[in-house]
């Protein structure tokens, strides 16, 4: 079975565990077997008037025995299951999560976060529940009834033939309804996907939905993800539910059967009561362990539902790996070069073109453009997020595809637009940058990047917690913090995307003082709008209609008139604007 063989990966190094949990099981189930035989035996002492004096007392010692081992057996059998399902579900979320970061920047683009995250861990809990019941108790439905019968067939094997009968039926029963029953898990699986996907969602853009007044609409769509899981699992209960039923009739079939026929042979003396009674209880038990795994069923069919969901995760290949025998150059120059790259995302929609430009080693390089023409892209490629489908990126001469991954993004800090901050302190989200770095290394970050501005103004200063993506702080705080970390790495290559695009004067000029700091002696590659960060560049890369369409310094550009000429010009005049509004705002003043 594709199921128990994909999970046998992460079952296989916890098989003793297993094995004890299955072996203390049965010694559980055997026990219950055994009082009555005793009271089997009691019964044809009584019949033929055979006992002996200590007989009873006897019994109960073996009575109390059975009931011991049985108390010792149930206590091993829970905990060796739970400590088996407990190491599984750690090894399968450490391997999915593993597995989650070789995972190209594409993968995630494509998904939502929350779907992953209910992979990620509500697919992987639903397996623990089955390592830690489904196993054991399917194999005590197969071990006790195999059992029973034996000792039914010992005692009378035409009755035991007889007591076989309805067993057929629940055979080609389960083959018709347990098929359904993991489709129906199947779909609850990703219902609940979908309903964690978009409670993520909402919550985490709060303030855009609070903003725009979209709270009902919200609303009704999480209303809508969540009836669509109700209908689904209530489907799948109502399938679920049935094998249990159907096995407690059949059961009540092959008792009625055992006893009409069982009672008559008792009658005319063929078989004694003792065999009789000992018939009884035992059908009683032997379907027992069957009606069990029809009730946890439902947690096999989740299981089995919720392992297709991680495997078919964790068998997502990534196409950006290292080439065999990548290495890194043992005197890189620290020059990034783009050799006729061209790029697209999806098929006959290029991104880039034929795109040339380089960077030499300390060099500044600004990239301008309108929106859409690739600007974020060339950032992306740089550190390889993506793979060119034409041309080649090239870090010190050497293409990026053959260089080592770990390697090449070692050496390259990035500075994204939309900055990501991790909910801890101010001081934790600078050392991320570096790991192991000293106090003193951090706390020097910080003051480079003018985060000291104001973690010193905050009452528990750099241990200041920032809640969930930096939501406390200010754009440009959270942007400065996003620059101590790219210090800290202090690596040899450094990408701006759009570092100052949405933060006001003054805190563009904290920025830009950090950023001069943070530049400096690096190669650098900044993407930007605002002219204030371009005129600082060595060179300017012009990309317009998703291609080059003009390189060089500021002022050879500015004489050469066309776009770049029309948006510094634009630029002025807004900024002259302000200016002269501001101005008329305080002239109006007392």
């Amino acid at each position: 079975m594709l199921f128990l063989r994909r999970l046998s990966r992460f079952i296989g190094p916890q098989r003793r565990l297993v094995g004890g949990s299955v072996l203390a099981g049965l010694i559980f189930a055997a026990s219950g077997l055994v009082p009555p035989l005793l009271v089997r035996q009691i019964l044809i002492w009584h019949a033929e008037g055979t006992a002996a004096e200590n007989a009873i007392g006897l019994i109960v010692v073996a009575l109390a025995v059975a009931f011991l081992v049985r108390a010792l057996a149930r206590y091993a059998y829970g905990m060796l299951s739970h400590w088996a399902a407990y190491n599984v579900q750690h090894a399968m979320m450490v391997a999915l999560y593993r597995h989650i970061q070789t995972l190209p920047h594409r993968f995630f683009t494509d998904r939502r976060v929350g779907a992953l995250v209910s992979r990620s861990v509500g697919d992987v809990e639903t397996v623990e529940d089955f390592v830690a019941h489904g196993i054991p108790e399917t194999v005590l439905a197969v071990a006790l009834p195999t059992a029973i019968l034996v000792a039914l067939f010992l005692i009378y094997w035409p009755l035991a033939l007889l007591a076989l009968l309805p067993m057929p039926i629940i055979v080609i029963f389960g083959r018709y309804i347990f098929p359904r029953i993991r489709n129906s898990w199947g779909l609850v699986r990703k219902a609940m996907a979908g309903v964690t996907a978009t409670v993520t969602e909402s919550i985490a853009g709060f303030a855009v939905v609070k903003a725009f007044g979209r709270e009902r609409e919200q609303l009704r769509l999480v209303e809508e993800r969540w009836r669509r899981y109700r209908d689904d699992i209530q489907r799948a209960q109502f399938f679920s539910l049935i094998p249990a039923g159907v096995i407690e009739l059949i059961a009540g079939v092959g008792l009625i059967l055992v006893v009409a026929v069982g009672g008559d042979l008792t009658l005319r003396g063929v078989i004694p009561v003792a065999d009789l009674f000992v018939f009884v209880v035992y059908l009683g038990l032997i379907y027992q362990p069957v009606i069990q795994l029809a009730a946890i069923s439902e947690n096999i069919q989740k299981a089995m539902a919720s392992t297709d969901r991680v495997f078919e995760l964790l068998e997502v290949q990534s196409n950006l790996s290292d080439k065999p025998g990548a290495t890194a150059p043992t005197s890189p120059t620290w020059s990034v070069e783009f050799d006729a790259v061209d790029f697209h995302y999806e098929p006959n929609e290029p991104v880039l073109k034929a795109v040339s430009f380089r960077a030499e080693a300390g060099e500044l390089i600004a990239i301008v453009g309108p929106t859409g023409v690739g600007k974020t892209t060339c950032a992306h490629l740089i550190p390889r997020f993506y793979d060119v489908q034409g041309g080649a990126v090239r870090l010190s001469g050497a293409d990026v595809r053959d260089l080592p991954l770990t390697w090449l993004r070692a050496n390259i800090s990035l500075v994204l637009q939309d900055v990501f901050l991790f909910a801890g302190t101010i001081h934790d989200n600078i050392a991320f940058g570096r790991p192991g770095a000293t106090e003193a290394e951090i706390l020097a970050a910080a003051r480079a990047a003018n985060v000291d501005e104001f973690a010193n103004r905050l009452p528990d200063g750099y241990d200041s917690r920032i809640g969930e993506r930096g939501v406390r702080l200010s754009g440009g705080q959270q942007q400065r913090i996003s620059i101590a970390r790219a210090i800290l790495k202090d690596s040899s290559i450094l990408v701006l995307d759009e570092a100052t695009s949405s933060v006001d004067a003054e805190t563009e000029g904290l920025i830009h003082e950090a950023l001069d700091r943070l530049t400096r002696e690096r190669t650098t590659l900044v993407i930007a709008h605002r002219m204030a960060t371009v005129r600082r560049a060595d060179r300017i890369v012009v990309l317009r209609d998703n291609t080059v369409t003009a390189a060089g310094t500021h002022d050879e550009l500015f004489d050469r008139g066309g776009w770049y000429t029309d948006i510094i010009q634009r630029q002025e005049l807004n900024t002259s604007w302000q200016l002269q509004s501001e101005a008329g705002r305080g002239s109006d003043g007392p």
